[in-house]
């Protein structure tokens, strides 16, 4: 368990998917971090944190971890991340390497599950993909009773993991008709190759396939509901944050209970944004505080693109 005193103050921002960050991108970062973020905020990578197969320590993977790192050095606060499925490609031995430079939740060596207080809030880290990799074999599900358990009525809570329990994305099975009509724009944003035949027949393969990186995939199947099951059993508010599809995201679970989806750190996928509460499918991030919950677009961080209306934390 690690802990920080601060204010109950911090805004919290969260990025996922930002693995392959474009010079121009680490600048709008940049830009971002100057109008927004003071000392004692937080900054979460979501996962994804270096494309295409997490650090396999070549000169791609060199290039476009300093861009992220440049971005991390920018942020005047805290900065954590938690990996994803394609930081796992490059094993142990990759997760380490981007250990070295960011703290990783939870620790690559250490445990499949870690917690993070800071002020009020309270994090509780989980390493989705691993769990999905091992089948949620060895899975210490005690251990997070007992870690929730321990959890104020006073504070707020949020579960930290890449993989999504919520989505209105194509891993949770969601295709809108561009994606049939356009299916190469799953590849590449800017492929707009007219295959409305091959579209529909590549989704009906994906979703008949159940790959392990989609919901329908039972073991992340079996995660999402078992982390949804507990919040709902919490009396506080409750925030999952993560990253997996391309875009922005946020689904209302119950009364004080949310899901955020921030996977467009530097790309996008399309959605089904009637299956959200709301959602979009653009470049940018989240900003949290205990008042306000804000999607912003990454060229645009004067306004947000979208703000939730009465959100607060008692």
């Amino acid at each position: 368990m690690i802990w920080i005193g601060l204010v109950w103050l911090q805004q919290i921002f969260a990025v996922g998917d930002a693995g392959a960050l474009s010079s121009r991108q680490v600048r709008l970062y940049q830009r971002f971090w100057t109008k927004h973020a003071q000392p004692g905020d937080i900054l979460i990578w979501l996962g994804d944190n270096l494309y295409p197969a997490g650090h396999q320590n070549r000169v791609r993977d060199r290039r476009r971890w300093e861009r992220l790192l440049a971005v991390s050095r920018s942020f005047p606060g805290i900065v954590v991340a938690t990996p994803g499925n394609h930081d796992w490609k490059a094993g142990l031995s990759g997760l380490r390497r981007q250990a070295k430079d960011i703290r990783h939740l939870p620790d690559p060596d250490s445990s499949q599950v870690e917690t993070l207080i800071v002020g009020r809030y309270r994090f509780l880290f989980i390493d989705s993909e691993r769990y999905i990799r091992n089948g949620g074999q060895g899975f210490d599900w005690q251990r997070v009773d007992a870690l929730i358990s321990q959890i104020p009525a006073s504070s707020f809570f949020f579960f930290v993991l890449h993989h999504p329990p919520r989505t209105a994305g194509a891993h949770g099975g969601y295709f809108p008709f561009s994606a049939h009509l356009f299916p190469l724009r799953l590849l590449h944003p800017f492929l707009y190759l007219p295959l409305p035949v091959v579209g529909t027949a590549l989704i009906a393969v994906r979703k008949a396939v159940r790959h392990p990186t989609d919901q329908r995939y039972p073991t992340y199947a079996s995660l999402a509901d078992s982390l949804l099951g507990r919040a709902h059993r919490l009396a506080q508010p409750v925030l999952f944050l993560s990253g997996h599809d391309h875009n922005l995201q946020i689904h209302r679970l119950s009364e004080n209970k949310y899901a955020i989806v921030s996977g467009s750190g530097c790309k996008t996928e399309p959605l089904t944004p009637k299956k959200a509460l709301w959602g979009k499918a653009v470049v940018g991030l989240w900003k949290l505080s205990p008042h306000s919950l804000e999607a912003y677009a990454l060229r645009q961080p004067d306004k947000p693109i979208w703000k939730f209306p009465d959100f607060a934390v008692p």
